[in-house]
């Protein structure tokens, strides 16, 4: 089948997923199959002239190091959203750092600056409203700390307090917890954590940083390890955690003071989790969960097989050894057009189960009902709605308002129909191929034919890099015995050649590749078209003509060059090493440099930056260099994933990435490091330097230039 036909029905697959009613294009522009064209030696050599030729016009326009964070340039990002009474909901605006009180139209009422970067909101007891923010905003010193907001709503006025949460520099969720207990999801830390609600004692006033008026810091009890914790849930006692690079729900109970769980107990699965609810059962508590499918990611044909997003349902109850689970229900969401969810509720009344799940992927969301006497045997009702919805938040009447960071708008749902709701605030900074970029990256824009069909999936490239970062799986790669970590999408621009092999060159190569596997088994093939008038959505981001094949792939192109990393939260406010960091650094440049170099551009040896000014770009904003090169090295993490060895993974904003090794078979950093053998002289090179095996002309590192390479590398 030729290009023009297959960019029309895919335009027409398009336009129906959105629920439109598509125009039937011009049968004269459809070229059949019998129709004779002049042969050319490749079809797609225009493809790759065009797309070879843009990123030299990127790298010509864009200096690495000087991109901003991603953040930054993110547009407003309506990130959560709750109900406060029928006709209000409080919204968090991340992008402005902002706390919004709306009305049933999703107007703004009134708006107060909040935590920095606020993404979890949650009700608390006596019309009390907690707010967290995924960056530290203060330091006292060399230590750095949180903020937790209460607001309240009067009217349509908003009251705010902040709290001091000391050491505490990632926070990602909250939830309210009886007997009065604060439980957040600390995903830098990669704990969940406690805090006692009110605090004891007289509350003095004191003076936030800011000149706020604010509370002493607060009294911080781990909970439970949760790796890459993104997300908490409770009900009563029960906690449940969902920890990303885990791949697993932490579920536990809260003692009688409400700082330490008891009968902890995990739910490990194949693929990652993105988000939990639980409500009442009997006796016990049903923990209904989104996730990727649970079996091993199948890449034999080169495609992506069992990667369709799932909602499970598990019962949890108290038994002799502490909390027991069983599966009640799995459910493949994908097969209902509901794509990487990251939002999901649950209710319980009397024998009937009620989930409700968003699709940030796609342009769909979904409610299941089951019988408790037929958990597998669901009724499935789907709404539409724009891809990038992240949370819903119901007010009276079954009206709904929607965060959608992907469109940065508001979403309301009703009885006559879905619209969208524009923030206030500054003009978007992105262009529209950037913002076009974007959604082919998140969305099923990427590959609008992908079926559920046998081991099909529907899926978007965040399904195994959330929000650009990393899964924490380990995947077979279809070669041989070999397998491989997810890497991170942030920061690609200057880390090339691409992935652990280093078979992608360069970005134009990648990305056409890219759409090539992610819709591989799709017969209208990978060369398609966006119309506008056939999907609707797109027109939020600024679309207003056809986009062909070469400016798809341009598109993501320029998202991906300026898809940057977020500041590490460990160097915010800071200016200088501390002495053991100091030490790692000479350390690691004496050591491990070789490999990873000091590069803002990883094939570039022109980028390397002096040893004397790594101080001052690793405790910037942006923390440019990408730590990598292009060499393959045989550093003895066995099996190879090419003859030559694995390329230096970059070590940017290591913290987001779990597990390491390019077989994932080292859990921590600490793991790293204790495996390290290197030669007794310092200036052997790589040479001198092993990850893993057989090593007995090395020796280990000792403790001291473990911590001291440890603290140095947790700020890169």
């Amino acid at each position: 089948m030729t290009l023009p036909r297959r960019a029309a029905l895919v335009g027409l697959a398009l336009a129906w997923a959105c629920g439109a009613e598509p125009a039937l294009p011009d049968p004269s522009s459809i070229v059949g199959d019998d129709v004779t064209s002049s042969a050319v030696e490749d079809p797609r050599a225009d493809v790759s002239v065009a797309l070879d030729a843009f990123e030299a016009e990127l790298r010509a326009a864009i200096d690495p190091a000087t991109v901003p964070p991603w953040p930054s340039r993110a547009g407003a990002d309506p990130f959560a959203v709750l109900a406060v009474r029928d006709d209000r909901a409080l919204g968090l605006v991340r992008g402005q750092g902002a706390i919004v009180l709306l009305d049933a139209d999703a107007r703004e009422l009134a708006r107060i600056d909040g935590p920095a970067q606020p993404v979890a909101i949650a009700a608390g007891p006596d019309g009390q409203h907690f707010v967290v923010g995924e960056t530290p905003d203060w330091r006292d010193g060399d230590e750095p700390g949180s903020t937790i907001a209460t607001v309240r709503a009067h009217g349509d006025r908003l009251a705010l307090q902040r709290w001091r949460i000391p050491h505490v520099i990632g926070l990602r969720d909250v939830a309210w917890a009886d007997p009065g207990t604060l439980v957040l999801a600390d995903r830098h830390g990669g704990r969940i954590l406690a805090v006692r609600w009110p605090p004891g004692g007289p509350v003095p006033r004191s003076v936030c940083p800011q000149g706020r008026s604010c509370a002493p810091p607060l009294e911080v009890h781990e909970l439970a390890r949760c790796e890459g914790a993104i997300d908490v849930a409770v009900h009563g006692r029960l906690v449940v955690g969902v920890c990303l690079l885990e791949r697993a729900l932490v579920i536990g109970e809260l003692d009688a003071r409400g700082t330490s769980l008891v009968g902890e107990t995990r739910i490990v699965r194949h693929g990652p989790h993105w988000a939990a609810a639980v409500a009442p059962l009997g006796d016990g508590w049903l923990v209904a969960a989104t996730s990727v499918e649970d079996k091993p990611l199948d890449r034999e044909d080169g495609a992506f097989g069992w990667v369709d997003p799932f909602v499970t349902l598990d019962e949890v109850r108290r038994c002799a050894e502490g909390l027991c689970v069983s599966r009640r229900a799995s459910v493949n969401v994908g097969e209902h057009g509901v794509v990487m969810p990251k939002w999901i509720d649950v209710a319980v009344a009397d024998d009937r189960v009620v989930v409700d799940v968003t699709g940030y992927g796609a342009d769909r969301v979904a409610t299941l009902e089951l019988s408790t006497a037929a958990w597998e045997a669901p009724r499935v009702v789907t709404s539409v709605v724009p891809p990038g919805l992240r949370m819903l938040a119901t007010l009276a009447g079954e009206r709904r308002i929607g965060a959608d960071p992907l469109l940065d708008r508001w979403v309301v749902l009703d009885a006559g129909g879905t619209r969208t709701v524009a923030v206030p605030g500054p003009e978007d900074p992105r262009g529209v191929d950037e913002r076009i970029g974007e959604a082919l990256v998140f969305t099923h824009l990427l590959a609008p034919g992908a079926s559920s069909a046998g081991k099909r999936s529907r899926f978007t490239c965040e399904t195994c890099h959330f929000e650009g970062t990393v899964d924490g799986r380990v995947h077979f790669t279809g070669r041989g015995d070999v397998h491989a970590t997810t890497k991170s999408l942030l920061g690609l621009f200057g880390n090339r050649p691409h992935f652990t092999r280093a078979l992608d060159r360069t970005l134009a190569t990648m990305v056409d590749n890219e759409f090539a596997v992610a819709n591989r088994g799709d017969p209208n093939g990978a060369d398609f078209t966006v119309d506008p008038t056939r999907v609707p959505w797109v027109r939020e981001l600024g679309a207003t003509a056809p986009m062909g094949p070469v400016d798809l792939r341009r598109a993501m192109m320029r998202f991906v060059a300026g898809f940057a990393h977020a500041p590490n939260p460990a160097v915010l406010g800071r200016d200088r090493f501390t002495a053991s960091e100091a030490r790692g650094a000479a350390l690691f440049r004496d050591r491990c440099e070789s490999c990873h170099a000091a590069r803002t551009v990883a094939d570039d040896p022109a980028t390397r930056v002096p040893f004397e000014r790594w101080e001052s770009l690793v405790l910037s904003d942006t923390g440019p260099i990408v730590w990598a090169s292009e060499v393959r090295v045989r550093t003895g993490v066995e099996p190879y994933v090419h003859d030559e060895g694995a390329r230096p993974p970059s070590l940017r904003r290591m913290w987001a990435k779990r597990p390491y090794f390019t077989d994932g078979s080292a859990a921590t950093l600490d793991d790293v490091l204790a495996r390290a053998r290197v030669a007794a002289a310092p200036d052997a090179g790589p040479s001198g330097f092993v990850h893993d095996g057989p090593a007995p002309d090395r020796v280990p590192l000792a403790e001291p230039e473990r911590a001291a390479l440890r603290a140095f590398i947790e700020l890169l």
